[in-house]
């Protein structure tokens, strides 16, 4: 099936800062299909968020509860029970621009056996001093992305046992400096970072990534940069693309990419983790 997503631009830096975290989806995605816990689970507890003001820590603790009950698994903040999975989150703010800041936080998810704890990190940028008056489709899209990447984590078994595909991360076309490789290396760290095998080579059974980047001509000192994203199924037919776009500092990714890479490549996992959701499964 083919999606088309457009993701819009986000407010201009200044050129001494770095490309904001772009391309976030303009419509909705429901993200990858739930996957069932084991039998003697209770769901998902959500405990505190140290770092963040309360105005922002405890409304997106409540989003993200909603979004795991959106896929079927029970969830709810800091109530807990013999079973259940323990969630949380260490933040931190830090300044990007006059007019942006960025939103870290390592979630740390604690298995119902106790037994090893599982870790991911994801940033997002939002307007200074949001935090401490955050909007419902910000909380949203930031729960969003937590979502998607912990289904896999509550229960990886299920993707085995549903035979969820691989990516392999064909080559980046068309993009400046060191674009090419920096833009691979960031979308197969995030892929990893949200359960999605990463397979180095060709197989009749891996889905395929390829990348193509534009750059508009400079006017007035700022430049507009297109990412296109195709995804294959193994017969070589397309499955969808994702497309994103922002306006940069003119010669500003000329040489080297830097987090630049990394925010384009989470910008982009939205989309493609709609696609992969599409994706017929393996057989088991």
């Amino acid at each position: 099936m083919h999606r088309f997503l457009t993701f819009g631009a986000l407010a201009l830096l200044a050129a001494c800062q770095p490309l904001p975290q772009p391309f976030q989806p303009s419509a909705t995605e429901k993200g990858v299909a739930g996957a069932m816990l084991p039998k003697d689970t209770h769901g998902v507890s959500i405990l505190e968020i140290t770092g963040l003001p309360s105005a922002m820590s405890g409304p997106l603790r409540a989003a993200i509860a909603q979004r795991l009950r959106d896929e079927d698994i029970p969830a709810a903040v800091d109530i807990g029970h013999r079973g259940a999975f323990l969630l949380r989150g260490e933040a931190s703010l830090t300044p990007l621009s006059p007019q942006e800041e960025e939103v870290q936080i390592a979630w740390f998810l604690v298995p119902p056996d106790g037994g090893d704890v599982r870790m991911m990190s994801r940033r997002d940028a939002i307007p200074r001093g949001q935090a401490q008056n955050p909007t419902l489709p910000q909380l949203d899209r930031i729960a969003r992305g937590v979502t998607t990447a912990l289904l896999p984590m509550l229960n990886p078994t299920v993707a085995e046992a549903q035979g969820v595909r691989g990516v392999s991360v064909w080559g980046i076309d068309g993009a400046p400096g060191d674009g090419k490789i920096a833009l691979k290396r960031a979308l197969e760290f995030i892929l990893r970072e949200n359960g999605v095998p990463i397979v180095e080579h060709e197989t009749p059974e891996a889905l395929v990534v390829s990348g193509t980047v534009s750059l508009g001509k400079p006017v007035n000192g700022v430049q507009l940069i297109r990412l296109r994203w195709v995804m294959l199924l193994p017969d070589g037919s397309e499955l969808g693309t994702v497309e994103q776009e922002n306006q940069i500092p003119a010669g500003s990714l000329d040489k080297n990419w830097g987090e630049a890479a990394i925010f384009a490549a989470e910008g982009a996992f939205e989309g493609l983790a709609a696609l992969l959701d599409k994706a017929p499964p393996l057989k088991p």
